[in-house]
């Protein structure tokens, strides 16, 4: 019996210090960047964009090509960590760019790429977009770099991730700026560092730039990390506008818009997961316009596998511009959660 006892008091022991270890390693490798970080940019163009012309822009949460209609996701009250193989990521990634060049974009914003992830099975989805865009000039910037995740089981492992915008014109800089308020440690070490990027282009004839931002805000929070994110994130926009230049904020804003009709969009489930909390009415001036369209849904909860009329679904994603750009149109392209757990969001404008 003391044979048995010690045995287990060892597993205990080694379980224990195994635990430690690993919190240890994800510690010092913590992928901790500064504020603000220059990021290369990939200049595949040295056209410029104009005033008084139409452009489209579609910002597009890919899921890492691996939250399609068939998936669900533990974090979203679901089981599974990632799809069942490597052929049905590649399926997804493939439907996706097919997607995008169904339209001649001027831009492209997208989150969620992974480049070596266990849980996209290690494909570099940069490189397929870059591969596909190859005439567009573009950036990327990390937003989760984390060695190991251990969680659930099977464990998600290790994760290489971020954002990216491609642009059919000349970029003239790009900046990752981190998101202040991230998590404190130690859930921070195994969750993403909130980021979003700032690309400068230059327009003919004009001393003012277009500014392209492409956000990823927190999802999984009570509230308080999306709330500073907001205010960080009015405070660069206003300053971009006040210079005279023209402002383009995109992307998976992870929060609904006052102005949505939620009786379109129940939020019915009860339980510890993720709810889409509005952005507030008085958020910005009314000068400022939402490129956010009301005829589809834009992402889709993870607790199961995708069920019209049944899954809860609502709006997350599009687009805030400046009082100096117009917009032409706006749409959700309705792909019935297809490919990814977003639907994208496509926009019309023009620089007056």
């Amino acid at each position: 019996m003391k044979k048995i006892f010690k045995f287990i008091f060892a597993l205990i022991g080694i379980a224990l210090i195994s635990t430690a270890l690993l919190f240890l390693v994800l510690t010092i490798t913590d992928f901790q960047p500064k504020k603000i970080i220059t990021l290369e940019t990939q200049n595949n163009q040295k056209e410029i964009v104009k005033l008084n012309k139409d452009y489209s822009i579609m910002t597009w949460n890919i899921g890492y090509a691996s939250l399609s209609e068939n998936e669900d996701f533990f974090m979203d009250d679901g089981e599974k960590s990632r799809p069942d193989n490597k052929e049905l990521v590649e399926n997804n990634l493939n439907g996706i760019i097919n997607s995008f060049n169904k339209f001649d974009l001027d831009l492209a914003i997208i989150q969620e790429i992974d480049i070596k992830s266990r849980r996209s099975y290690y494909i570099n989805q940069l490189e397929e977009l870059a591969n596909n865009f190859k005439d567009y000039s573009y950036n990327f910037a990390k937003n989760y770099d984390v060695l190991f995740v251990p969680v659930p089981f099977p464990p998600l492992g290790k994760i290489e991730s971020g954002i990216s915008t491609f642009s059919k014109y000349f970029i003239d800089s790009s900046e990752r700026h981190q998101f202040e308020g991230n998590y404190s440690w130690p859930k921070k070490i195994a969750m993403l560092d909130r980021c979003y990027t700032v690309s400068t282009l230059p327009i003919e004839n004009k001393n003012e730039k277009l500014v392209v931002i492409n956000a990823h805000f927190s999802a999984y929070d009570n509230g308080s990390l999306r709330e500073k994110q907001l205010k960080e994130i009015k405070t660069i926009i206003t300053d971009e506008y006040a210079k005279g230049n023209y402002v383009i904020l995109g992307g998976d804003f992870n929060q609904t818009f006052s102005f949505i009709d939620i009786n379109r969009f129940p939020l019915y489930k009860n339980g510890d997961f993720y709810m889409p909390h509005p952005i507030p009415a008085d958020f910005i001036d009314d000068t400022w316009q939402w490129g956010v369209s009301e005829n589809a849904p834009t992402y889709r909860l993870l607790d199961s596998a995708y069920n019209e009329g049944v899954t809860q679904v609502g709006i997350i994603d599009g687009f805030l511009v400046s009082p100096n750009i117009s917009i032409k149109e706006v749409e959700t392209l309705d792909y019935k959660f297809k490919y990814t757990d977003h639907n994208p969001v496509k926009m019309i404008f023009e620089l007056n």
